[in-house]
């Protein structure tokens, strides 16, 4: 499936999907290990079509066995690598590519499918976002620099801060990417992917930023 497929937010057409216990963001790499005849039918499918799946979040239930409860927030997903085992497993290196909205969910015969349509982000109109910009890099600033403290204190590799407009372009792309580099627990991506526009998912993870450091000064306390 060509990703210009994703481009138009009127299109409906079906996909077959991935249902996770975590949250996909577009711009993540997604490794999967296949072992459920199911998808491992959906793998094999999407390998000799060359098309995407769709993953969506697991809202109550558990990845196997199917009786699950599934969001609608979605995002397409390719696989880059396929690598098959003896036993007709597969060990994927997948990656996010665009947010979906799940209309329907089909029956799972022979894998879980969907009728989806695209998600694109609404227009941002006249609302200024330096300000949550500023206030979204200077919180992820904090956040690195007291998981840099902790990794030190434990001789671990330091990690580097991301920046939330590395390239100056401001797209929704690069936020997307922004986004997936930070750690952030399943409730915030997931708001992070149902967000409408870059300023809502700029302040959802001002939000979500916010409790992460307070997490993280927890964790530097001293041991009493």
């Amino acid at each position: 499936m060509d990703d210009d497929m994703h481009a138009r937010s009127d299109d409906i057409y079906e996909l077959p999907m991935f249902p996770l216990g975590s949250v996909v963001l577009p711009g993540d790499d997604v490794p999967l290990h296949v072992f459920e005849p199911r998808y491992r039918a959906m793998v094999q499918h999407c390998l000799d079509t060359e098309s995407h799946f769709g993953v969506a979040l697991i809202e109550r239930g558990h990845e196997v066995g199917g009786g699950d409860v599934r969001g609608v927030a979605a995002v397409s997903t390719r696989i880059d690598r396929a690598l098959p085992t003896p036993d007709g497993r597969f060990v994927l290196e997948c990656r996010g590519v665009d947010r979906i909205r799940v209309l329907e969910w089909l029956p799972d015969d022979p894998y879980p499918r969907a009728r989806v349509t695209a998600w694109p982000d609404l227009p941002a109109g006249d609302e200024s976002l330096d300000e949550v910009y500023d206030l979204v890099q200077e919180r992820t600033d904090r956040l690195f620099e007291i998981l840099t403290g902790i990794a030190r204190s434990r001789d671990l590799p330091t990690p580097e801060a991301p920046r939330v407009d590395a390239d100056g372009t401001r797209s929704v792309a690069e936020v997307w990417e922004f986004a997936s580099s930070l750690p952030l627990g399943s409730s915030d991506r997931a708001k992070v992917l149902a967000a409408e526009t870059v300023g809502r998912r700029l302040h959802v993870l001002a939000t979500a930023l916010e409790d992460v450091i307070a997490i993280a000064e927890f964790s530097a306390l001293p041991d009493l």
